[in-house]
Formats: structure tokens, sequence, C-alpha cells
């Protein structure tokens, strides 16, 4: 195991790597989770911290009995995605207080319990950040238990175009084609290493340097969805690369908590695209548009609702996406 978080704090040093596991009803995943972690750890100094977001199945008590040399906080409140993630941030040092001081980690992981990180993926990505000192952000590629590719893994930006060419269909009749594939970015193959708009909160890589820059996540606007796209956005503003980084690999169990009340996630998802719009898009917008954004993510989000109830359980959908 790698350093413990009270003696390098005592010691002032500088650590590889801060894994902030945001975890909300998991329990029945985190045992894979931390063993993955701890295998692709082995020889880098790091600290772990569990954020619980309020869970009801004993995730805390769990997590503090089996792996002692985990932190665990249990937040105030479930508060989401963003809320959660920033009070883990702020445990590492990465808050508002602190911007103006060096980081105490050159990387900081943002991963979901419902993750297995392939032994060397943790390192391939580190190694990635170490020779391209212009990344802020890497992603691993992200797969789902039937084995298909997790399309969220590399993201465009939901523009107001790319996001009628992927609900007319033309990204589906046109993948290859740059702008008409580029809320998927379908035109950047699976296994092929790219800048990309945006990866993946499930498992997100970020240089600390960076993140001081950045600061924390947008948890006024985001609670659940969204609020990665507007990370990355947020760091490829300040000139800082992100990358989709296929040679790293991540099992996804996608949506294991949030499956468990998937309609009311269905409509979060829609909620969120319309918050990531108004905050990013409407103000140079026409405002034609930008109603027709807004009614086309209301009707989406219920019409979506209404076909997953009848949908069996095992069978709905995670937000926006289909389960694997």
């Amino acid at each position: 195991m790698g350093a413990r978080a009270g003696h390098a704090r005592g010691a002032g040093l500088t650590q590889d790597l801060a894994v902030i596991i945001l975890n909300f009803n998991n329990a029945e995943y985190l045992k894979p989770c931390f063993e993955a972690v701890f295998a692709a750890l082995q020889g880098c100094s790091h600290e772990i911290w569990l954020v619980d977001n309020q869970s009801t199945d004993g995730s805390p008590a769990y997590v503090r009995a089996r792996y002692p040399q985990v932190n665990v906080l249990v937040t105030a409140e479930n508060g989401g995605f963003s809320y959660g993630n920033n009070r883990g941030l702020e445990r590492v040092g990465f808050g508002a207080a602190e911007r103006t001081r060096p980081p105490r980690f050159r990387y900081v992981l943002l991963l979901n319990p419902d993750t297995e990180v392939e032994p060397a993926s943790l390192r391939t990505m580190m190694a990635y950040l170490d020779a391209h000192a212009d990344v802020g952000v890497v992603g691993p590629k992200m797969v789902r238990p039937n084995g298909e590719l997790d399309p969220g893994c590399k993201r465009g930006e939901p523009t107001p175009a790319a996001a009628f060419f992927h609900m007319s269909g033309l990204s589906a009749l046109f993948p290859r084609h740059p702008a008409l594939g580029r809320y998927r970015m379908s035109h950047v193959g699976e296994d092929e290493t790219a800048d990309v708009d945006s990866v993946m909160g499930a498992c997100q890589l970020m240089r600390g340097r960076a993140l001081k820059q950045v600061g924390l996540m947008d948890e006024d606007a985001f609670f659940m969805y969204g609020e990665d796209l507007d990370f990355c956005v947020r760091f490829r503003r300040l000139g800082w690369r992100v990358v989709y980084l296929p040679e790293a690999v991540v099992l996804h169990h996608k949506g294991a908590a949030t499956r468990k009340q998937s309609g009311a996630m269905i409509l979060e998802f829609h909620r969120a695209m319309a918050i990531f719009h108004r905050k990013h898009y409407a103000p140079r917008t026409p405002a034609v548009i930008n109603g027709a954004v807004y009614a086309s993510a209301w009707l989406l989000g219920h019409l979506k609702f209404a076909l997953n109830w009848l949908r069996p359980p095992a069978r709905r959908y995670v937000g926006s996406a289909k389960p694997g």
C-alpha cells in the first residue's frame, strides 16, 4: 500500500495520487472496486477517500471495518454527484481556500464504486500525463459488462447542432463524420487515443496543478449528470487538453445506484442537459432555439420516463443509456 494520509500530511510530502470514490448505496460493488484499485496502486504513493452521500445500506461501516487504510467521509446530505466529489476534493487540498497553495497530489482520480480498474490502467494514465504536460484530464476506455464500449467515455460538447444531429438520427447514419457524429465523437475509434471534449466522471484522472486552476465542480447547477461535461469544458477553456486513452481499460457496471430510481434519473439527465445549455450556450443563442432546446429536453425526458416504466427493472435506462 502507499503512504498513509496522516503520515504524508505530517511530513509535508507531495504524493502521486489522491483517489476519491463517491458512493451512494453501492455496498455490493465496493469490494471488487477497492480490490482492483489496491492492485493498481502498488508502489504508488496515494491517499484514498470513500465519500458517502448518506447511504442507507451500511456502506461506510463496511469500508471502515474491512479497509482501515481508506479514509471515510459521510457527507452532511445527499447533495448529488458534484456536491459529494467536491467534499472529497476539499479533503485532499483542492478546496477554494487552498487554490493558491501548491497541490499535495500530482494527480487526482474521481472514480465511481461500480467500476473495476484493470491493474495497469492507473499507471498507464499517470504515465500519459507525465509525458504530456499540456494534458489536464485523461479518461480510460470504459467497457460495459457485455463487452461493449460505454460511449460516454468520449463525448463531444452537446451544442445545439450536435444535439440536433444526434436526436435526428443523422449521427447514426454518418457516425464517422466529425461534425455529424460529434455528440458521441463516434468519428474517434474506440481504440484510438484522441483529444475529446469530455471524458466520463465515473473514472477521470486530473492533473493536480490544472485542478488548482479550474476549481471545484459546479454543485450549484448540477445534481447528477452534466457535471463531468461542464468540468471538462472548464479545463479546456483554460488551455488544458482532455484526452481519451483506450490503452487504459475500466469495467463499468453503469447505473448501479441510479437504476434503483431510474425514472427520476432519466428526468434528471434531461434536466441537466437543459442546465448545461443554459450555462454555456443560451446567452449567444437565439431565443427561439433556446426555447426549442428546453422543450425538447422536457419532452424527451418525459417520453423516456413513460417508456422506461414499461420495461422490466433489469432492462431500464440509466440516465440516457440502455443497460449493458
